[in-house]
C-alpha cells in the first residue's frame, strides 16, 4: 500500500500560508482548523455581547444591562477557559462592564455638569443685573432729588 499525500492546499482546504510536508503536519492542520472554526463562535459571542451590554449603558438603560450582565460574564468565563483569551483579560473585561455598570453614562455625568456651569453662570448674571438696577434707582432718586430742589 503506498501513502498518497496530497500535493496542494486545495485538495487539502488550508487557509495557511505553509503548506503541511509530513503526514502528522497534514493531520495536524486539519485537527487545528476544525478547533479554530469550533472555538470562533465562543469569541464572537463574547465581543457581540461585551457590545450589547455596553450599547444598553451608553443609552442609560440600566435594567436591561443588569438583566444580561450574569449572560456577559459568562460568555467571558467560557471565553477564557476555552483559551481564546488569557484569564486576566478576561477578568478585565469582567470588571470593565461592571465599572461601565457602577457609574451614569458620560453624556449624562457632561449633560449634568453643563448645567451646573449653566446654573452658576445665570446666577452670576442676575447678581450683576441686580447691581446695575440698584446703580440706576440710586440714580434715579438723585436725580428726582436734584430736580424737586430746582423747583422749589
Amino acid at each position: 500500500m503506498t501513502l498518497q499525500y496530497f500535493t496542494t492546499k486545495d485538495e487539502l482546504n488550508i487557509k495557511s500560508k505553509d503548506m503541511p510536508i509530513t503526514k502528522q503536519a497534514i493531520k495536524r492542520m486539519k485537527q487545528d482548523e476544525k478547533r479554530t472554526a469550533r472555538n470562533k463562535h465562543y469569541g464572537n459571542h463574547m465581543k457581540s455581547m461585551i457590545k450589547l451590554i455596553l450599547g444598553y449603558i451608553k443609552k442609560g438603560e440600566a435594567n436591561k444591562a443588569n438583566k444580561i450582565l450574569p449572560k456577559v460574564v459568562s460568555a467571558i468565563d467560557v471565553a477564557a477557559k476555552k483559551k481564546l483569551i488569557h484569564k486576566n483579560n478576561a477578568s478585565h473585561k469582567k470588571s470593565l462592564v461592571q465599572r461601565a455598570l457602577a457609574k451614569p453614562p458620560a453624556e449624562e455625568k457632561a449633560k449634568a455638569v453643563k448645567g451646573k456651569k449653566k446654573e452658576e453662570k445665570v446666577e452670576k448674571v442676575d447678581e450683576v443685573v441686580e447691581e446695575k438696577i440698584e446703580k440706576v434707582d440710586e440714580i434715579v432718586e438723585e436725580k428726582a432729588e436734584k430736580v424737586e430742589k430746582k423747583s422749589e
